[in-house]
């Protein structure tokens, strides 16, 4: 699997066959606010400083939160997904080489993602490293979930608008 940036903001989730399995579409540069596209469509919101959730609309007025995502010391994301009672680390692994990691409440690694410079639309693509043993717990909605997570991390080591801990 491979993501490709469509443009700064939106980037898509696609097999190996070039099929389109989901999409991540934010609605600012700063990654506050986005539309994830998997099996449908779920509202990524950032709720402070550091946390955003993921909601399933139900209509106007009903949300059911899906996941939340915070910013914890050491550049560590903790991701929760309520539905599985599930929590996941992503980190970025130690050494030069830059690279992200998917990790279980078991410090499995689920997934590794690695960003690619893409120069002409000044933003990253990702290759995809599933681990064959959980290749069935990464569903797109997990791996688009972790590509925000590795969105805000980047964004955070260039200096970027996506705050770490505290809102000054």
């Amino acid at each position: 699997m491979n993501v490709h940036t469509i443009n700064k903001k939106t980037f898509e989730l696609c097999s190996d066959g070039r099929q389109a399995e989901g999409r991540l579409m934010y609605s600012s540069d700063a990654f506050n606010n986005g539309i994830i596209e998997a099996s449908q469509l779920y509202e990524l919101t950032r709720i402070a400083t550091g946390v955003w959730t993921t909601s399933e609309k139900y209509n106007k007025d009903s949300k059911k939160t899906i996941s939340s995502m915070r910013v914890e010391t050491g550049g560590i994301i903790s991701l929760k997904l309520t539905v599985k009672k599930t929590t996941y680390q992503f980190k970025k692994s130690a050494g030069w080489k830059l690279r992200f990691l998917l990790r279980n409440k078991d410090g499995e690694d689920l997934l590794s993602i690695i960003p690619i410079v893409n120069w002409q639309k000044e933003s990253h693509d990702f290759v995809l490293q599933v681990n064959e043993e959980f290749e069935s717990e990464c569903s797109p909605f997990l791996i688009l979930q972790a590509l925000h997570c590795a969105n805000c991390s980047l964004s955070m080591m260039t200096g970027g608008s996506v705050p770490a801990l505290v809102s000054i």
